[in-house]
């Protein structure tokens, strides 16, 4: 599956692939990508493999002749995934380009990718100083813990007259080898069914944010988005992707130790740029009961 990431600045295009690639979805996503070229000029490509396959026959002859044909189109190619042999895309795409002008990275140093990307002149300048909010991101699953976030949110991008990003992510479903005794007699799904299924899971996380964003008394510009693949990770990106300044999560607060440990907000923390928010739902009908009880 391959699928664009918003970015609202600049001239990078973000491109996430997933499983293995055929020959149909490069004939639906080549076009875009050549409409995308087109409009912006010289471009510079994020790769970020997630789960990533690799292609079939067809596909692969697909990448190979896009990429000898946009060459002077791209300005620079930076490839981030989390297996080994994806480091050796880069030898072989390297010798087609100046040595320079692509890298990979680890999915633990997309930050470091971006910056790569990104003109040094802008990194030292947001380095000198603290940016007041520009853009604001709140992640929801539509639970009340998340909605209670997103009423937060509201309420910042208000004061800050800022953009207001609603993000859903749609755990992508992906195709496993089928089992019998100790041997695999094949997947579980074929590309097809595979694409159909995702493809629906998506449209139906749209209409399900645009009904709710419908609910909420904004007064604000918001930018609602639905992507497809592992939370974290796709959060992490479209964050980057965006220019995020503060991102925002709700949580149902709990006793005993920290029960964001190893959780989404937590891994955001710790691994993005900006700002980051938790929200807490608070049981205040437990802690009425509580008082009573006393």
């Amino acid at each position: 599956m391959l699928q664009f990431l918003p970015v609202f600045d600049g001239n990078t295009i973000v491109i996430r692939a997933s499983g293995k690639l055929t020959h149909e979805d490069y004939q639906t996503f080549l076009p875009k990508l050549e409409a995308q070229i087109k409009e912006i000029g010289k471009v510079s490509l994020l790769f970020e493999l997630d789960e990533f396959s690799g292609w079939d026959l067809e596909a692969a002859k697909d990448d190979f002749k896009f990429g000898m044909s946009r060459l002077d189109d791209i300005e620079r190619f930076a490839i981030v995934g989390d297996k080994a042999w994806e480091h050796w895309m880069v030898a072989m795409v390297k010798p087609f380009m100046p040595s320079d002008s692509v890298c990979y990275f680890d999915h633990e140093n997309l930050q470091e990718a971006w910056d790569w990307l990104r003109e040094p002149e802008w990194l030292e300048q947001s380095a000198e100083q603290l940016k007041p909010y520009q853009t604001i991101t709140v992640a929801t699953d539509f639970s009340l813990p998340a909605k209670h976030a997103v009423k937060r949110a509201l309420e910042l991008a208000k004061y800050y007259q800022v953009k207001l990003n609603i993000l859903y992510i749609v755990e992508e479903i992906r195709s496993y080898p089928a089992m019998y005794g100790d041997n695999i007699s094949g997947y579980l799904y074929t590309s097809e069914k595979l694409k159909g299924l995702n493809d629906s899971l998506i449209e139906q996380a749209k209409a399900q944010l645009d009904d709710y964003i419908e609910t909420l008394d904004s007064g604000v510009s918001i930018n609602a988005e639905v992507l497809s693949g592992d939370t974290k990770k796709t959060i992490l990106s479209f964050l980057e992707a965006s220019d995020t300044d503060l991102v925002i999560f709700g949580t149902e607060k709990k006793k005993g130790l920290n029960k964001l440990l190893g959780s989404t907000p937590s891994y955001i923390q710790n691994h993005a740029r900006c700002e980051t928010l938790v929200v807490p739902l608070i049981n205040t009908v437990g802690f009425q009961n509580k008082i009573q009880e006393n």
